[in-house]
């Protein structure tokens, strides 16, 4: 089992105030390629201000496993991965 995963960065984001806490938050929307699932799935992460949010693009992201409560968690952080370079497929001249 591979112990990273491909998180793909949109670039959108929505930020606002925590009702309970009154701390500013932002959310960033993101795409994660699951092992043996066909389709990337989207997904929400949390960062405290924007600037924290990763520019858009691909991003290989380490797999953090935890025990919470007895039991087993797996965390993510895209704003800790490493940037991937993803190729294009180029247009055919004649």
């Amino acid at each position: 089992m591979s112990n990273t995963i491909i998180v793909e960065v949109t670039g959108q984001q929505r930020s606002g105030i925590a009702a309970k806490s009154q701390k500013p938050y932002c959310m960033f929307t993101c795409f994660v390629h699951l092992p043996n699932i066909p389709y990337p799935q989207m997904c929400d992460f949390y960062a405290q201000a924007s600037n924290e949010v990763p520019q858009p693009g691909t991003y290989e992201c380490d797999i953090i496993a935890t025990v919470r409560d007895g039991r087993l968690s797996f965390e993510v952080d895209p704003r800790q991965g490493r940037r991937v370079n993803t190729q294009q497929p180029q247009a055919k001249t004649a």
